[in-house]
């Protein structure tokens, strides 16, 4: 089992310093509209989920913030509101992406190989191995930095809203409080930390659909294979992340 695991550990390390280094090839015309088109599928038409997700979250993190820590500390509370929606906006964006994009990117690769009959030492070589790879792991970094940005915009909007009607004071005054002071670099660390999740999700969807089986079977396999992994992933970075802010 451990070695299972560190095998696939070093086979994701491989796949990401593989697309890293061939970044390039976006300057192809194929790939780079490759690549828009996954952002298209990942971003884009993920948006009005993500936005309602985004609203009602935003509204319910004041609604239990209050309820746990009552409406005297007004500064405490509103802290524990933005860095709330500030945790929560990479990990939503990342489970959406795995559930919508994760899963049918390692099928659509893995039937890419059946349907193509292509031999390992061809899949090896960089052409075809780029023209695959590059455009969906870094469509899907792109899109999880876009879908962040979106999820931060809604949800503090819902959640100056909720502050406004649940304390009694005028929209305009939350919104100058938190303008005047909101943290607003974790806004950006949270579309960073999106953006590093979207690349672990691709790099772990594309390497689960390049190393499936050429056979029908492997297809399911390797979708579910690339959700619990990238799910897998998102934890890992996340637990890496809160612990650099605490060393």
């Amino acid at each position: 089992m451990i070695a299972t695991s560190a095998r696939v550990a070093l086979g994701y390390t491989a796949m990401l310093v593989h697309g890293v280094r061939h970044a390039g090839t976006l300057r192809h015309p194929d790939v780079r509209a490759s690549l828009v088109r996954q952002v298209q599928l990942s971003g884009l038409q993920a948006l009005p989920a993500v936005a309602l997700i985004a609203i009602l979250l935003g509204a319910i993190v004041p609604t239990q913030a209050m309820t746990w820590l009552g409406t005297d500390n007004e500064v405490v509370l509103k802290n524990v509101v933005w860095g709330g929606i500030a945790e929560l906006g990479p990990l939503v964006t990342a489970l959406v992406l795995v559930v919508r994009s994760g899963v049918a990117i390692a099928a659509e690769t893995a039937l890419m190989r059946l349907r193509a009959g292509m031999s390992d030492a061809l899949w090896l070589g960089a052409a075809h191995e780029d023209e695959v790879v590059i455009p969906r792991v870094f469509g899907l970094a792109l899109s999880a930095a876009l879908l962040v940005a979106y999820f931060q915009a809604f949800a503090i909007a819902a959640a100056l809203v909720a502050s406004a009607l649940l304390l009694g004071t005028p929209l305009m005054s939350e919104l100058d409080y938190f303008l005047n002071n909101g943290v607003w670099w974790q806004v950006l660390v949270a579309v960073g930390k999106g953006a590093v999740f979207g690349l672990g999700i691709g790099v772990v969807s594309c390497y689960h659909g390049l190393h499936a089986k050429p056979q029908v079977a492997a297809i399911p396999k390797a979708a579910v294979a690339a959700g619990v992994g990238s799910l897998t992933c998102v934890f890992v970075i996340d637990v890496f992340a809160a612990w650099l802010r605490f060393i």
